[in-house]
């Protein structure tokens, strides 16, 4: 297998939520490169493990010191390398990696590459709050995936067209974006995919106000959380609930959803998703003692 069908692979189990498959691919490509004596290799794949679990730093030097042989193969390190970057605020930096790495890409004539980099700079100049820039290199991607008719990455570049027009305060638009990747995801059996236009689309209906929408949104992505056992998409869901039933009103409710998502995330080690859910939890119980104190 090719380093590009091997990522590839790699690539689309942690898309479909499946992030065991993936380290355990990578750990397997890993230990085979030691064996064989591939140090460029090693360090690569020993590198994306560093940056799967967090460690930016120590995966960025290893990226540096996987000298792939050939520019082909260097596609991968610079799109990695450009990921931390973007990641860690250098958003400067990551668009200089993304552009290199799009113009291998496009030296290879690969329009899956292609896609893959002009959603990677759409995320940085979201990331850098230039929507418009965004949505012009989603609207790429997205064209460059219709040409090819891949639809993994038409559903990608679809949702990522509605964030932008979410960003830009268009919610009728975003919500027909995300419609379209959630029937894409569909067709491909994604259904990691389908929860997260889910969770897109609640977020649109209550920015528009429809708030019961939303929590039909929200509740069916969290059947398809659960059925897959996502346990990241089920603690953003039960934060999502809990914004719409407080904003509604129905405190015990939301208090419900916050506890839910703030024990999912310790259980995860998402210490961001763990802080959300307790600040909402104290603003709850801070609500709910004026209310009573107004009494």
């Amino acid at each position: 297998m090719s380093l590009k069908e091997m990522m590839e692979e790699i690539e689309r189990q942690r898309r479909r939520g499946n992030f065991k498959g993936s380290e355990n691919l990578l750990r397997l490509e890993q230990k085979r490169a030691l064996l064989e004596g591939d140090d460029p290799y090693y360090h690569f794949f020993g590198g994306l493990l560093l940056y799967y679990f967090n460690f930016t730093k120590d995966a960025y030097l290893n990226l540096n010191n996987a000298l792939l042989t050939g520019d082909h193969d260097s596609f991968y390190v610079d799109k990695y390398k450009g990921v931390i970057c973007m990641d860690n605020g250098r958003y400067d930096r990551a668009l200089e990696l993304f552009d290199k790495a799009l113009l291998t890409a496009q030296k290879a004539a690969d329009s899956d590459w292609i896609a893959s980099m002009h959603n990677a700079i759409g995320n940085v100049y979201t990331r850098m709050g230039k929507f418009d820039r965004a949505l012009e290199s989603y609207f790429t991607a997205l064209n460059t995936a219709q040409d090819t008719n891949n639809k993994e990455w038409m559903e990608t570049s679809l949702c990522n067209v509605g964030v932008a027009w979410s960003n830009k305060g268009d919610y009728e638009d975003s919500i027909e974006y995300f419609e379209e990747s959630y029937r894409i995801a569909g067709e491909i059996g994604d259904e990691r995919g389908q929860r997260v236009c889910l969770n897109n689309l609640g977020s649109a209906y209550n920015n528009l106000g429809k708030h019961n929408e939303a929590l039909d949104k929200f509740e069916e992505a969290r059947r398809l959380a659960q059925k897959i056992d996502d346990k990241y998409g089920l603690r953003v869901v039960f934060n999502n609930l809990g914004f719409t039933y407080r904003t509604l009103g129905k405190f015990k409710e939301a208090m419900e959803c916050y506890e839910l998502a703030l024990t999912i995330a310790r259980q995860i080690g998402d210490d961001q998703g763990a802080a959300v859910a307790k600040y909402w939890i104290l603003a709850i119980y801070d609500e709910l003692e004026k209310a009573a104190a107004a009494h």
